[in-house]
């Protein structure tokens, strides 16, 4: 190659080195998300009080843990709409105590629901029954699950694990925490982990069932309400970022919180307002 081309050809590379960089200089973690043929995936977790509402959208994929109060649900569906979700792929109630099923009886009525994940026992509260008629009312498919379920939905594989029995073992009053279901999510090289509201023995017995993997990111159980299992499950987990659902008037528990520091977990509460985590499929942030 004589002079007069290779200096053409150098010029034209470097051109062409120039206009990607131009063309990628404002690429956004979203952005490169989509370069590598993943959508972004956005957690939201809003400001309901002491109560669990998490909205999380890959695409125009849509999955609902937990509804929050009857009040919420409203609220929720306004979100919902605000986001362009005119139907949401998989619905999952983690248990039937008040503050994660009262507003889902709302979400199905005025959203189309594909399907819906519940623990495999029967509630007794009026928020439940409410929610179990508009289920009927509208034919929506329920799966009750007594076995772990795993299912694909846009750039998101989701395992969702009940607890080995549902046997209250004769114990009166409140049993349903430990009934909830432990959803994680993977997303690309990222894993998120969901709760509910999982006490000591439930943490237990899910440590001790083999399928624990450290995670980016703990939607911190109960509430922030601590337990002599609390360290073992951030310790098991190890994650980054984590959430606490809480409110003014029932904040987390000091002892949750310095267990959370102590392991160098970036820790937000839902008492200061609606809480965004963004994962890019590599890395995840988290603001307020």
């Amino acid at each position: 190659m004589n002079r007069t081309l290779k200096k053409i050809s150098v010029f034209v590379v470097c051109a062409m080195l120039l206009l990607s960089a131009v063309l990628c200089g404002g690429c956004t973690a979203g952005d490169d998300a989509l370069a590598n043929g993943t959508e972004p995936l956005t957690v939201t977790i809003l400001k309901v009080g002491k109560a669990d509402a998490i909205i999380i959208r890959n695409g125009d994929h849509t999955v609902l843990i937990d509804a929050g109060e009857e009040d919420d649900g409203e609220e929720v569906t306004e979100f919902l709409q605000q986001q362009g979700a005119d139907r949401i792929d998989l619905m999952i109630i983690t248990h039937f105590d008040k503050d994660h099923v009262g507003g889902a009886d709302t979400v199905a009525e005025e959203i189309a629901v594909d399907q819906i994940l519940l623990p495999d026992y029967e509630g007794t509260s009026t928020e439940y029954l409410d929610f179990m008629e508009t289920v009927e009312a509208g034919g929506i498919p329920v799966r009750r699950l007594a076995e772990p379920y795993q299912v694909t939905i846009g750039d998101m594989d989701l395992l969702t694990e009940p607890p080995q029995s549902y046997d209250t073992n004769g114990v009166e009053g409140e049993f349903d925490n430990n009934f909830s279901l432990i959803t994680t999510i993977t997303h690309g090289e990222n894993r998120l982990l969901f709760t509910g509201d999982i006490e000591k023995s439930r943490i237990r017995e899910w440590l001790a069932g083999g399928t624990v993997q450290p995670c980016d990111f703990l939607k911190v159980p109960h509430h922030g309400i601590y337990n002599r299992a609390t360290e073992e499950l951030v310790k098991a987990v190890q994650p980054k970022y984590a959430v606490i659902c809480s409110s003014e008037k029932n904040p987390a528990e000091t002892n949750t919180l310095e267990t959370l520091k102590a392991y160098g977990v970036d820790v937000l509460q839902t008492k200061d307002g609606d809480i965004t985590v963004v994962s890019d499929g590599k890395k995840i942030t988290m603001h307020q």
